[in-house]
């Protein structure tokens, strides 16, 4: 038996057996049976899965997500789809999805990004679109982060705790000028632009819990 129970939704069969034949290689999970999407959120209340992958069609993603986590607030939603672009993922993150994952991925990788949502804790999501860079000095949000390491999540759980980079440093095992180039990286991602913006945009988003 896995760890960790996955149900997968979708009206192709196919790729029900491709991704259900690369979570068989990996001890961690267990893969339900094939799952028509209207489905799944019945199946889910039944099965209590702790990953629900969907792949995305012509069904009003946001509705699905905020059916999902109203009935089964426990389940980590990740959706599969042909163009990220076309998703509003701010909106999506808000809403509750731990994973936005292109379906041009190989089902290996696609099971090897599910292992860090689940053990990591940590949002896989598409890189934004190149030809679509935010206004810093605009009001508009920056677009959505690359996916953080489990080291950038710890840094940014010691910002919150008000440590320097020296202290942070020592608790982590790294020298000061390494340090400096992770919080570099975090703030990239996030696109911010200082240690509380990075705490602020990393609660919305799910990287640290508010209650911490």
């Amino acid at each position: 038996m896995g760890e960790y129970k996955v149900l997968i939704g979708s009206r192709s069969p196919e790729l029900f057996e491709r991704l259900a034949a690369a979570f068989a290689e990996n001890p961690l999970f267990d893969v339900g049976v094939y799952v028509p999407p209207a489905e799944v959120i019945d199946y889910a209340v039944r099965f209590h899965p702790d990953v629900v992958l969907w792949k995305v069609e012509n069904e009003d993603p946001l509705g699905f997500l905020a059916e999902l986590k109203r009935r089964c607030p426990l389940a980590l939603p990740v959706f599969l789809v042909q163009n990220p672009q076309k998703l509003d993922l701010r909106s999506l993150v808000d809403a509750g999805l731990r994973g936005c994952l292109p379906l041009r991925l190989p089902p290996r990788q696609l099971v090897q990004a599910v292992e860090l949502i689940v053990k990591s804790g940590i949002l896989c999501l598409p890189r934004p679109d190149p030809e679509k860079p935010h206004d810093p000095g605009g009001g508009s949000e920056p677009a959505l982060p690359y996916s953080l390491t489990e080291r950038e999540i710890e840094i940014l759980a010691l910002i919150r705790q008000k440590c320097p980079n020296q202290e942070i440093g020592r608790r982590l095992f790294m020298s000061e000028s390494t340090v400096k180039t992770h919080l570099r990286t975090i703030f990239r991602k996030l696109g911010v632009r200082n240690r509380t913006q990075a705490v602020i945009t990393a609660i919305r988003r799910n990287l640290l819990r508010a209650d911490d």
